[in-house]
């Protein structure tokens, strides 16, 4: 076998549905692309000696037929939208592989069936993964109930705020594609946390994990399993986790960024640095609110 591509196609009876959809999904699907989101659309993972295309992107926008596509080493995974002869419309979601190696698969025939089986299942994580990025609504109160404080008996818990680094820390630990894990203990994560992010024990203590943990339970976003001393995200913690982590890394930190760097641009005449710092601020907000589709606010 040398290349092989396999289309999953979701079947709409109107075309305008179909196409709003998929322009939000385009726009979100490529704010949290990345090398990582992608490793994990292939089931694959990556080190040292990998070669080739870690990437997202979006082709043909302006042509006005916007394929979205995302690449490993020589394959890659591709989504849009095209009509058939009956009138409806399709979100196709196609895989290629262009070596069959790529998947873990060897090239003879007889691993046909083992191929076809993983390449639908990158078509349907790519397409969990859009219904995930579309379903995690930032204007609907969520966030700020996250950050209220919660009451558990007689103890009150703070809220989860986006500038609290160790909360989103370890919400990032956990989601991670290349070592997300079902259920765990606090111990196990701890030690997750401090490899990942290169922190000594002191840095970073078992009782300040518990401590975010608290958090997180309370807004429901982690639970017990069963009787054990074992924990699991649950599904609005998979939602909320998420948005959390990357509205804090793609909107938070550019806008810091913005803040502390001097701009280059030559300030209009008659302004102060005050009013330029405004506008750029202004325009920076303005062009991730387009992306993450946020109204404006008056």
């Amino acid at each position: 076998m040398a290349q092989m591509e396999l289309a999953t196609d979701i079947v709409f009876k109107r075309s305008a549905p179909l196409k709003a959809l998929f322009r939000r999904a385009c726009e979100l699907g490529v704010l949290v692309g990345g090398a990582e989101r992608t490793t994990h659309l292939f089931g694959r993972r990556i080190d040292r000696r990998y070669q080739g295309k870690l990437q997202t992107v979006l082709d043909q926008r302006e042509a006005g037929h916007p394929v979205l596509r995302w690449y490993y080493e020589t394959s890659f995974a591709k989504q849009y939208t095209r009509g058939d002869r009956h009138g409806d419309c399709i979100l196709r979601n196609e895989t290629t592989s262009n070596d069959t190696r790529h998947f873990g698969i060897g090239r003879r025939l007889e691993n046909l069936p083992l191929l076809r089986a993983k390449l639908a299942a990158t078509n349907e994580r790519c397409l969990a993964l859009q219904a995930e990025v579309l379903a995690s609504t930032v204007d609907t109160g969520q966030l700020a109930w996250l950050a209220q404080p919660t009451v558990v008996g007689q103890r009150r818990i703070p809220g989860l705020k986006l500038h609290d680094d160790r909360v989103i820390r370890v919400l990032e630990t956990l989601l991670h594609p290349a070592a997300f894990a079902g259920d765990w203990t606090t111990r196990e994560l701890h030690t997750r946390i401090l490899a990942r992010h290169q922190l000594a024990d002191t840095d970073y203590r078992l009782s300040q994990l518990r401590y975010d943990l608290a958090k997180l339970r309370a807004k429901g976003l982690v639970e017990r399993v069963g009787r054990s001393r074992r924990y699991r995200l649950t599904a609005l913690g998979l939602r909320l986790g998420v948005l959390l982590v990357k509205l804090r890394i793609r909107l938070l930190g550019p806008l810091a960024t913005l803040v502390s760097t001097a701009t280059t641009r030559r300030p209009p005449l008659h302004h102060n640095p005050v009013d330029a710092a405004f506008r750029d601020v202004d325009t920076a907000l303005d062009h991730l609110s387009i992306a993450l589709g946020f109204k404006k606010a008056a």
